[in-house]
């Protein structure tokens, strides 16, 4: 569509005074070629020649004017029947302008319609001039949700990943226990999070098994990450989780206790016994009280601790 697009505007003689030269000026001070039998024929001009060839075959859009008065008349209707041909034709736009609560003709009936009525008549011109320059009627698109603009580290879903790493902060700050949705989301104040999606969260870590939780009336809680995978989060930030495996798997061979291994988080302490453990690398482990754990290092074990 050129800049300044054509409309021509069809009408019953009887609304030009009332609606029509108003409501064409209004497009042609918005940036739209208003075409008005008023404004283009003079004195001598041919009709036919002026409205079908210049006016109608030169248009880009129809405005139709529907009135009580227009709906009645042969020459508007005449004038209709050619638009309607042209835009099957040649893909132009037809726009019906409702200035009555009149019945719309059956040819303009799949269209949708402006109505003056409803939008006065400034907004059904910023109605038409929005659709010929394409403006979007829709309200202006915001920021997505912090949480989607996260990169996930640990697991792939951005707001498990974040759910997990508060549990993680929470742990490490104040040992196993029982972190719900609250908890959680008061670790995660600048990631637009709510308390059904971190719920949500808990129960797909419980699904994968990344995690433990507790469950109650008042909801699910997370009291601990599984052993790998809590190690995986260490190793993720920066803590040599290989070395610190051999170096408990020595302190086994040589105190059968976690008593005295100092060097790290008790989380972590714990997580290594647990794979040591399944590993086969050391027996069954017994906890005390405290948390210290006592195993004897199988075979197995020791062979590993002699490679090292």
């Amino acid at each position: 569509m050129p800049d300044s697009p054509r409309a021509f505007i069809s009408h019953a003689s009887e609304d030009k005074g009332c609606f029509v030269i108003e409501f064409a000026t209004k497009l042609r001070a918005a940036g739209v070629d208003a075409w008005v039998d008023a404004w283009e024929i003079r004195a001598g001009d041919s009709l036919i020649r002026k409205i079908f060839s210049q006016g109608i075959d030169e248009a880009d859009v129809f405005i139709v004017v529907l009135s009580e008065t227009s709906v009645s008349k042969p020459w508007v209707l005449e004038e209709l029947d050619a638009a309607v041909i042209r835009r099957i034709q040649d893909g132009a736009r037809l726009i019906p302008v409702l200035i009555d609560d009149v019945e719309v003709p059956a040819a303009l009936r799949h269209l949708r319609w402006v109505s003056v009525p409803a939008l006065g008549s400034d907004g059904a011109v910023a109605d038409i001039v929005g659709t010929l320059f394409g403006s979007n009627l829709a309200p202006p698109v915001g920021a997505p949700p912090a949480y989607s603009r996260r990169s996930p580290q640990l697991v792939s879903n951005t707001v498990d990943d974040a759910v997990l790493g508060a549990a993680i902060d929470l742990i490490l700050e104040n040992g196993a226990g029982a972190y719900g949705a609250e908890q959680l989301l008061e670790q995660l104040p600048e990631l637009d999070l709510t308390s059904e999606l971190v719920e949500e969260a808990i129960s797909s870590l419980a699904e994968q098994r990344t995690v433990e939780v507790e469950r109650s009336f008042g909801g699910t809680s997370i009291t601990r990450l599984r052993p790998r995978a809590w190690l995986a989060a260490m190793n993720a930030r920066g803590l040599n989780v290989d070395e610190l495996h051999d170096q408990l798997l020595t302190h086994f061979v040589n105190h059968s206790t976690t008593v005295g291994f100092d060097v790290t988080d008790d989380e972590t302490v714990g997580a290594l016994v647990d794979v040591l453990e399944l590993e086969g690398l050391i027996g069954r482990a017994s906890r005390t009280l405290n948390g210290a754990a006592h195993a004897q290092v199988t075979v197995r074990g020791q062979r590993r601790a002699r490679e090292l």
